[in-house]
């Protein structure tokens, strides 16, 4: 049986706001709810899917969920992988997250991946019980990667992170080479393009619509 992924960004409960995390750039708390479509993850996921694995895409925070409702979420589905984007004002929060999770579910595997856990991946592996982490930016590759390294069906490509033989290891630096020509267009229905087409302060019309280019 294929493997279960839910791609998540928990509920992040602050007196500062709404945590923007899948913006694709820095992180910013906004006052207003603001979603910003966060495209690496949406791509990862449309690959997952592609490969014929369960996915579900789950941005509790742009849905509106509370922690204990999405927790409980979790606690009935318990997904094979559980993959989380992280950056460093929330990355601490996200520790007490997964500890929860693997407290109530032992048996998901945790995933981190972002920025942050790139420039300090050993650091999340001391501070809570994550499983794997990815770092550098193609961690739409490398998840599909380590779903097919989990079922035995290829080596771990560089930059992912581990724990094995009560130690931390890695499959050795992240590297860049990934040809982006491969990846499919984005599935918007999986990665529910709806939440991100209007609570966002750019669009003058709507459902509102943005491109990346560089």
């Amino acid at each position: 049986m294929l493997l279960k992924i839910r791609i998540s960004y928990p509920p992040i409960e602050s007196d500062k706001g709404v945590p923007l995390l899948g913006q694709n750039r820095q992180f910013q708390w906004f006052s207003e709810p603001t979603y910003i479509y966060p495209m690496v993850p949406a791509y990862a996921a449309t690959v997952l899917k592609q490969a014929g694995y369960e996915v579900i895409w789950d941005d509790a925070i742009a849905e509106g969920k509370r922690y204990k409702d999405w927790f409980g979420e979790i606690g009935k589905q318990r997904p094979d992988l559980l993959v989380i984007e992280t950056k460093t004002p929330v990355v601490k929060k996200h520790w007490r997250i997964i500890d929860d999770l693997k407290t109530a579910c032992p048996e998901t595997k945790v995933v981190l991946m972002g920025d942050h856990v790139t420039a300090l991946p050993e650091e999340s592996f001391e501070q809570c019980k994550v499983d794997f982490v990815l770092t550098g930016g193609d961690y739409d590759f490398l998840l599909l990667n380590l779903a097919r390294s989990l079922e035995g069906k290829e080596d771990l490509e560089p930059g992912i992170w581990y724990r094995a033989d009560n130690a931390i290891q890695n499959s050795g630096p992240f590297v860049l080479n990934h040809d982006l020509n491969t990846l499919p267009f984005i599935d918007r229905e999986l990665t529910r393009w709806d939440l991100y087409n209007r609570l966002n302060g750019n669009y003058k019309t709507f459902p509102g619509t943005y491109t990346m280019v560089g």
